[in-house]
């Protein structure tokens, strides 16, 4: 997986490539961890995320609350078909702004 950051002053956007899952959730949350102490409002940029697992799901889940405790806000950008399949079949679109 990886992970570019673009700072937007109050705003950090995280442009996702490859795959969020088991092998690499633990780094990813640590990343977007770090990212949310540093930003109030996060986007996540997925248009190159091809796969996203549970694990993946639950770093999404725990930068959400988070960046919420922060009184920040998650949007998510550019979600591929089955990355937003997911979510919705998950009810995490719910959850999140998706634009």
């Amino acid at each position: 997986m990886d992970i570019k950051l673009v700072n937007r002053g109050t705003e950090g956007e995280l442009i996702l490539s490859g795959r969020l899952d088991a092998k690499n959730a633990e780094d990813v949350g640590n990343v977007f961890l770090q990212v949310a102490d540093r930003f109030q409002n996060i986007t996540l940029n997925m248009r190159d995320l091809k796969y996203i697992s549970s694990a993946g799901l639950r770093i999404l889940k725990k930068l959400y609350i988070k960046v919420r405790g922060n009184n920040g806000s998650l949007v998510l950008t550019n979600l591929a078909p089955y990355v937003e399949e997911v979510l919705e079949m998950t009810g995490f679109a719910e959850m999140f702004e998706i634009r």
